[in-house]
């Protein structure tokens, strides 16, 4: 029997083995860089291949190419995990339609590198209203991201962190996703949705460390605008989040309290992740002082990190008895050389009310007891 004489769904089957998380999440630990890069040709605004990092596997793109019936049963899978560029929205809106592909679309990832307000209606949200997707992902420098946010951020600094890219992630159910946006009464993209997790990745901050006095500097950040500018809409996201991801690469401690002031608002968080180190094998920290002439003292980003462990331990214990908080996760226990120090100083701040589950886990549980046997860390 012939390959193809196969039904269509015994053959979506054999493709869907083909299937892939998004490689995009699978790199969101990572410090942000865009996997986009828009040139101009004759024919206008177009993109050139996206790396090989940030590529799905090939055999997707490869098995659309074999004939019309494997192309009509593979793009939905292709497509599952979308990128793109705003100027180039409606040919991408205009393709899903073409393919009824729409409904498929389970993520996208929108790289943003430069200022798009003078369309209308606004490319976010026309794309939230045709693609139904759950998951909605911004790759932009920070003055972006708070341009998207309709408020002002702190530039003056941002030369000394040089942040090419931020990354700010969005998830969604996918009956708030089917919700239509008015857009003559266009709302503030934060609240356009009811988000419920949110993950913000802010990149590397080791540059800064290289500038005198570097702790006086205001890093490039939307949540710090937020908070700082009393944004209603960024309030009213925050009340709505049950999980929310921080990441970013060895922060100034007095950085990662004013990142903190805006968790504090996230009074039905259920699920707080952090990450303030470059994953182990990552060669961050050895590149950007290579790129500063090794001009940092090594000691200075480890300080602030252990620092800032003790910060968000408090805000914790404030959730705790504020609000809905059951599960910490500090991802920075993956670092062998930090891991023992970081487990006692977060448990011994968390004391009786939480219990941290396994050594090496990094995640801790609320107790919902107060009176319950603890474990802590020796």
């Amino acid at each position: 029997m012939n390959f193809l004489q196969h039904p269509n769904e015994i053959l979506s089957r054999i493709i869907s083995f083909l299937d892939a998380p998004s490689p995009f999440d699978a790199d969101i630990l990572q410090k942000p860089k865009s996997g986009l890069i828009p040139f101009e040709s004759e024919a206008g605004i177009e993109l050139t291949s996206i790396p090989t990092s940030l590529h799905r596997p090939h055999a997707l793109k490869n098995l659309t190419l074999t004939c019309r019936l494997l192309r009509t049963l593979t793009l939905p899978v292709l497509f599952k995990h979308s990128v793109l560029h705003p100027l180039l929205l409606s040919d991408f809106l205009s393709f899903l339609k073409r393919h009824n592909l729409n409904q498929y679309v389970v993520s996208v990832v929108a790289h943003v590198p430069g200022h798009y307000n003078h369309i209308h209606p606004a490319w976010w949200a026309r794309l939230l209203n045709e693609v139904p997707a759950i998951r909605f992902s911004i790759v932009a420098a920070p003055e972006i991201l708070t341009e998207l946010a309709g408020i002002c951020s702190w530039t003056s600094d941002a030369w000394a962190f040089d942040m090419a890219f931020q990354i700010l992630r969005l998830d969604q159910t996918l009956e708030a996703a089917r919700t239509p946006i008015d857009y003559d009464d266009l709302p503030n993209f934060l609240v356009a949705r009811p988000w419920q997790n949110m993950v913000v990745n802010e990149g590397s901050s080791l540059l800064a460390y290289t500038t005198y006095e570097f702790f006086l500097r205001r890093t490039p950040s939307l949540l710090t605008a937020l908070h700082s500018n009393n944004s209603a809409a960024g309030d009213a996201l925050f009340s709505n989040l049950l999980s929310f991801d921080f990441i970013s690469i060895f922060p100034f401690y007095n950085h990662v309290d004013e990142v903190l002031k805006s968790v504090r608002k996230m009074r039905r968080l259920r699920r707080l992740f952090v990450k303030l180190c470059p994953e182990p094998h990552s060669t961050v920290f050895r590149d950007e002082i290579e790129l500063a002439g090794g001009a940092i003292d090594i000691h200075d980003p480890w300080n602030e990190c252990e620092t800032s462990w003790s910060l968000i331990a408090h805000s914790v214990v404030f959730l705790t008895t504020e609000g809905q908080l059951s599960e910490l996760q500090m991802d920075d226990v993956k670092v062998e050389g930090i891991r023992q120090r970081l487990e006692q100083n977060v448990s011994s701040l968390l004391q009786e009310r939480w219990r941290y589950e396994d050594p090496r886990s990094g995640i801790w549980r609320r107790i919902k007891d107060p009176g319950a046997t603890t474990t802590g860390i020796a």
